[in-house]
């Protein structure tokens, strides 16, 4: 049965071809073309002139691969091999028709380069969107502090002309000129929070808070802005509430202030409610209902899930100032806790978002005592040199008359990086003030000469940094370059005075 279906199935592919010196055909099977008997090999295909000269060569082989031939009008891949004898025996040539191997190693070496192909081209599009992520990360930083010194000078200069003399309009006036410098530096904090989100640098920080106490403060700022605006404002806050709880306090609080934000923003008639309820306490977890109800503009449907996207504002801009960020703060901060934002609404009828969030419950979690938080107050009457490095003259400035408001401080400003090694080497000073970002050199690695220095004053004398760059990574760098503390820019003068007393004798 075997011998049968191969005399059935069996496909010769092979053809023997024997010739003499010359090329003219004394002998073939005719397996791929008709018996050429007479007929010179070169007229079977122009392929075999390349190879008449060889021929006359004794005991050789010859192997030529992949060779296209036309043999009665049907084309194949073939490979071909020549086997020379001496002069008394005849060259023999064979040729083995391989087309279908070939088709298939020329599909599979397509499909394996189309691979290589598409694997570099994603690669290009990844360093693409690297290059892209940098650059964007590096044009935000940048943003940031060149935008966060003015708002340092607005909110100095608006302090110092709070404690003048002022009628009524010029009060007006600075409402107006705080309201907005705060409205900036909110959106500023935002930008920053979505790029640290975007690299997942964004985390929170779990310590023991006074939930009710935090409730309570946020409750009082809104209920007078919504009064302001001519909106009646709701409250209900369970009494069941633990008073201790472990969380995040502020990410808690950036949570309900966007949303709140929001809610009398699109409110112009009617009522903001904010209502907090205790789901269930349970295995030293408490899970606590948040919900922000407004009798606003509402969302439309099809809007609902892209409200939560970035720079996504499904109102009037034009109408309703904003970056487009909160809502999209709030979705990563709720899903950092596990939990989920859940929004109802109903156009001309109001919004209703609610989440619930886990916080840890334990007997013996403690908030710090009064005098763990008590910030130091300069007694001395001693004057003090400080010394600030800054190349903003806006910043100057306003640490300056900071500064010059208590009468207790001598300030010494150097602009350039360079100068900074010989002031000190030539000068006896209390305290540095450093900006990070300086237009000739990063504030960290001069901190790192200071501490360099051979003097044991000038390896203690404490660094305050003053920067915009506070990243967890930022930090740490910081500490190891020897710098004391960090104060955030934009900052205000119970900031920097409580953080330079904390340093003083």
């Amino acid at each position: 049965m075997l011998e049968t279906y191969k005399k059935q199935h069996a496909k010769a592919i092979i053809q023997y071809i024997v010739v003499d010196f010359n090329g003219q055909i004394l002998e073939s099977d005719a397996i791929l073309f008709g018996n050429s008997k007479e007929e010179n090999i070169v007229d079977v295909s122009p392929f075999f002139e390349t190879v008449i000269h060889l021929l006359e060569s004794q005991d050789k082989e010859y192997f030529f691969n992949c060779i296209h031939l036309n043999l009665n009008n049907k084309s194949i891949t073939a490979d071909i091999a020549l086997k020379t004898f001496n002069k008394e025996k005849y060259p023999l040539i064979t040729i083995t028709d391989l087309t279908s191997h070939y088709k298939h190693y020329q599909t599979t070496a397509q499909v394996r380069n189309e691979s290589v192909i598409n694997s570099e081209i994603l690669e290009l599009k990844n360093s693409y969107l690297r290059e892209k992520e940098e650059f964007k990360n590096t044009f935000i930083a940048n943003f940031s502090h060149e935008l966060r010194d003015p708002i340092t000078g607005i909110i100095t200069f608006s302090d110092i002309l709070k404690n003048t003399q002022l009628d009524d309009q010029q009060k007006n006036y600075l409402q107006i000129l705080k309201s907005s410098s705060s409205f900036l530096k909110k959106m500023i904090d935002d930008i920053l929070d979505i790029s640290k989100i975007e690299v997942g640098k964004l985390q929170l920080v779990l310590k023991p808070f006074d939930i009710r106490e935090l409730l309570k403060d946020i409750n009082a700022s809104y209920a007078i802005r919504a009064k302001e605006k001519g909106l009646e404002y709701f409250t209900s806050i369970d009494e069941k509430l633990p008073l201790i709880v472990g969380g995040d306090a502020m990410r808690l609080r950036q949570v309900l202030t966007n949303l709140l934000d929001n809610a009398i923003k699109f409110t112009e008639k009617g009522s903001v409610t904010f209502n907090v309820s205790l789901n269930q306490v349970r295995a030293q977890k408490a899970s606590v209902h948040f919900e922000i109800i407004d009798t606003g503009i509402g969302i439309a449907p099809e809007k609902l899930e892209s409200i939560f996207e970035n720079f996504t504002q499904v109102n009037n801009p034009l109408s309703f100032k904003g970056s487009g960020l909160g809502l999209a703060i709030v979705k990563y901060l709720v899903e950092l806790t596990r939990s989920k934002i859940s929004v109802e609404s109903e156009v001309d009828k109001g919004s209703t978002f609610s989440t619930n969030i886990n916080f840890r419950v334990d007997s013996n979690q403690k908030l710090p005592t009064k005098e763990e938080v008590k910030i130091k107050t300069i007694k001395s009457d001693k004057k003090y040199n400080i010394l600030l490095v800054e190349d903003s003259e806006i910043t100057q400035l306003s640490v300056l008359k900071i500064l010059a408001r208590k009468g207790q401080f001598f300030l010494d400003i150097v602009s350039n990086a360079d100068e900074v090694i010989p002031r000190i080497e030539n000068s006896e000073f209390d305290l540095v003030l450093m900006d990070i970002k300086l237009q000739d050199q990063w504030g960290d690695e001069v901190a790192k000469k200071i501490r360099q220095l051979p003097e044991r004053e000038h390896k203690r004398v404490p660094i305050i940094a003053l920067t915009a760059k506070v990243f967890s990574e930022d930090l740490k760098k910081y500490k190891k370059a020897g710098i004391n503390d960090v104060v955030k820019k934009p900052f205000d003068e119970t900031t920097l005075i409580n953080t330079i007393s904390k340093y003083l004798k």
